[in-house]
C-alpha cells in the first residue's frame, strides 16, 4: 500500500509514540501477508471497500468503517474491490503508544485503553455500523486529521484530546471494554516504559537482555516485564522482535544483502531462528517477502 504521512509524535525520549497518515491500495486480491505492529491503531475507511483478514476472521471493509487493532494484533487487507472510480481504497491510519495520551490522574482515568488491553467477548474490530455513535467517532478522527494537516499552535495537545475523546466514545457507546479494571499502569511507571523504549530502539540489533532493560529503569526483571506487557499488549521481546523483523524488512527490500547478513544485521545470530520468527510476524518467509515486494514494484523477482 502507498502511504502518505500527516504527522508524527516522539516523545522526550525519542520515540515515536504518534504517527497519523494515509494509505491507499488499487483493486484487486493481495498477497496474504501478517500484518502486525507494536503501536496501537484506530483505523477509518475514507472510500473504498474491500475484505479483512483478522484473527477473528474476515471481514467486510465499506467506506466509513472504523477499525480498532491492539498492538502485536494480526490483521491484513486481502481484497481491495473495483468501485465504480475505480480508485480503490483510502484508509486514514492512527498508531500510538499508551505515552501519547498518558496524563495522569487515576486509574478509571485511562480506562479507554481498555478497547484494546481489555476486552470483553462482543469485542469485533470492526465497530458496529449500526451504532449511532460510529458517526461521532468518524467526525473526531477526521478533525483528528484536520488538526494534523494545519498544525497550528497547540496542534499536538488538541491530537491528543480528540483521539482520547474518539476512544472514550468507543469505550462508553460500543460495549467492547471490561470496565472492572484499569489495564494501563499508572502514569509514573508509563514514564520508566517510555525510558526503557528508548533503550530498546538504540539497542535491540545488539545483544539485549531483559536484565538490562529492566536495570536501565532501575526496575527488577519480574516488575518490569509485568508492566512491559500491561501497557503494550505483548511481551518485551514480542517488542523487540516486532522491531527486528521491521527493520529487516526494509533491508530486504532496499538492498541485496544475503538474508544471513540481513539477519546478523537485524540481531539474530543464525538464519534458522530469523526464518521462525520472520515468518511468524509476516506470514511468509524472508526470501518469498523480497521476492513479492520487487514483484509489486515491477522489477524481476529474487531467486
Amino acid at each position: 500500500m502507498a502511504h502518505e504521512s500527516i504527522a508524527t509524535v516522539n516523545d522526550r525520549y525519542g520515540n515515536q509514540i504518534f504517527r497519523l497518515y494515509e494509505s491507499a491500495a488499487p483493486a484487486g486480491l493481495r498477497q496474504k501477508r501478517n500484518h502486525r505492529h507494536a503501536e496501537f491503531e484506530v483505523s477509518l475507511i475514507l472510500s473504498g471497500s474491500g475484505c479483512y483478514s483478522t484473527a477473528g476472521g474476515e471481514v467486510d471493509i465499506g467506506e466509513g468503517d472504523v477499525f480498532l487493532f491492539s498492538s502485536n494484533e494480526y490483521h491484513n487487507i486481502v481484497r481491495v474491490d473495483d468501485g465504480s472510480d475505480g480508485a480503490g481504497i483510502r484508509i486514514l491510519n492512527v498508531h500510538f503508544l499508551p505515552g501519547f495520551l498518558s496524563g495522569g490522574g487515576t486509574a478509571s482515568d485511562n480506562l479507554y485503553m481498555n478497547v484494546f488491553l481489555c476486552r470483553t467477548p462482543d469485542f469485533r474490530n470492526r465497530l458496529d455500523r449500526n451504532q449511532p455513535a460510529l458517526d461521532e467517532v468518524r467526525q473526531l478522527l477526521l478533525r483528528l486529521r484536520d488538526e494534523c494537516q494545519r498544525k497550528e499552535v497547540c496542534y499536538v495537545t488538541e491530537a491528543q484530546h480528540l483521539l482520547t475523546a474518539a476512544l472514550i466514545t468507543i469505550l462508553r457507546r460500543f460495549g467492547y471494554a471490561d470496565l472492572s479494571r484499569s489495564a494501563l499502569p499508572e502514569a509514573d511507571s508509563m514514564d520508566d516504559l517510555q525510558r526503557a523504549l528508548s533503550y530498546i530502539n538504540a539497542n535491540y540489533t545488539g545483544d539485549i537482555s531483559l536484565d538490562a532493560i529492566a536495570g536501565a529503569v532501575n526496575q527488577s526483571r519480574f516488575r518490569f516485564a509485568k508492566a512491559f506487557r500491561a501497557a503494550y499488549n505483548m511481551t518485551t521481546w514480542d517488542y523487540i522482535n516486532i522491531r527486528r523483523i521491521e527493520r529487516a524488512r526494509e533491508l530486504l527490500a532496499g538492498t541485496n544483502d544475503t538474508v544471513l547478513a540481513v539477519a546478523t544485521a537485524c540481531g539474530y545470530n543464525n538464519t534458522a531462528n530469523f526464518n521462525r520468527i520472520f515468518r511468524k510476524i509476516t506470514g511468509i518467509t524472508p526470501h518469498e517477502y523480497r521476492a513479492s515486494h520487487r514483484t509489486e514494484r515491477g522489477g524481476a523477482p529474487n531467486a
